[in-house]
């Protein structure tokens, strides 16, 4: 038997088992209970997958985006959701013209997912992107991964160099874990948690990491402290994957 620490899950929100929801218990009634408090008027999803978190965000606002890298996710998933826009491209790219979408209907954007790009890079790009735009009401953050060294480190190094207007921020709002399934001491999951406020005025900022001790402990033990280093690898592993007609795992959803 694999473990499984998204499953069983017991709610009385109408889970549709079809969709692969990549989260783990404590994600998921966290993602419910916070959008139920929110009900956001737009809310947007940066990495779309398999539409796990995007039946919540849907269920819980009047309008959705949601970005993905591939168009397989739209139009597996566009009849499941009536008030989702579909958005295929580089989010740190797409998100201003969202935006500017939500501002010319005179809608309010009270939500954001990201959950798209795990490199430190990528997300430290999607924040850029969120954070250069003038928003004008207070706007809550959830990102996805919190717990993966690599994608910490691009919450933390945006955060601490763009503290204006950020009026709460935790790493560790939900811890994440080794992941299960078919991974080696990969450390996955956890939710990080940013308050973004225009109206709040600030030069520095605290960034909670409320199980920074936990995550120490853990990486020195998982297997980041080998497979980060040798992340300049990764385009060469791509590149013979292709030329032996493969797929990467990460590249399997291309196709559903």
């Amino acid at each position: 038997m694999i473990d499984n620490i998204g499953k069983p899950f017991f709610s009385s929100f109408k889970v549709d088992e079809s969709l692969n929801w990549q989260m783990s218990r404590a994600e998921k009634y966290t993602l419910i209970g916070l959008l139920q408090e929110l009900k956001p008027d737009v809310a947007i999803e940066i990495g779309t997958y398999q539409g796990g978190s995007l039946q919540v965000i849907s269920a819980y606002s009047k309008n959705v985006f949601s970005i993905d890298i591939s168009k397989a996710p739209g139009e597996f998933l566009s009849g499941k959701f009536s008030n989702v826009a579909f958005v295929v491209g580089d989010s740190s790219r797409c998100l201003i013209d969202i935006f500017e979408k939500i501002k010319t209907e005179n809608r309010r954007l009270d939500f954001i997912l990201v959950d798209g790009d795990h490199t430190r890079k990528g997300v430290y790009k999607d924040l850029e992107a969120i954070f250069s735009y003038p928003h004008t009401n207070p706007i809550t953050l959830l990102m996805h991964d919190s717990f993966n060294p690599e994608c910490r480190k691009g919450i933390r190094d945006f955060l601490k160099k763009h503290p204006e207007h950020i009026a709460y921020a935790e790493l560790d709002y939900v811890t994440g874990s080794y992941w299960h399934n078919d991974t080696y001491r990969e450390m996955w999951g956890g939710l990080a948690m940013v308050k973004m406020d225009p109206h709040h005025k600030s030069t520095g900022i605290k960034i909670g990491q409320s199980q920074k001790n936990l995550f120490e402990g853990t990486y020195v033990r998982s297997i980041h402290l080998i497979k980060d280093r040798l992340q300049f690898l990764f385009p060469l592993k791509r590149r013979i994957f292709k030329m032996l007609g493969k797929k990467n795992r990460d590249e399997i959803y291309d196709s559903f």
